[in-house]
């Protein structure tokens, strides 16, 4: 976690894949893309009934990214996009 909030934001998930790709391994992404798709799918259910469906859904996302260049590079634009909104907020 550490080294994933060191990256500037943009950059962030696009840092993970490549970490990610340094160390292959067939059943590793296939875990991280089923375990992904499991929490994103969670996430949605928990939308809509108690629970903390954003957090999820975005931590299933996360680690759909290591595996997926297109997935990262989505999540580092709206990582780019939540930070520009949250930074405006807080001037208020």
């Amino acid at each position: 976690m550490r080294t994933f909030m060191t990256v500037p934001s943009g950059r962030r998930f696009r840092a993970h894949y490549e970490r990610m790709r340094a160390r292959p391994g067939m059943w590793r992404a296939v875990l991280a893309i089923g375990g992904g798709l499991v929490l994103v799918a969670l996430g949605i259910v928990m939308l809509v009934t108690p629970g903390p469906g954003f957090i999820v859904a975005a931590i299933g996302a996360a680690l759909i990214a290591g595996e997926s260049l297109v997935a990262a590079r989505i999540l580092d634009r709206i990582d780019l996009a939540v930070t520009r909104v949250w930074a405006r907020w807080r001037a208020r």
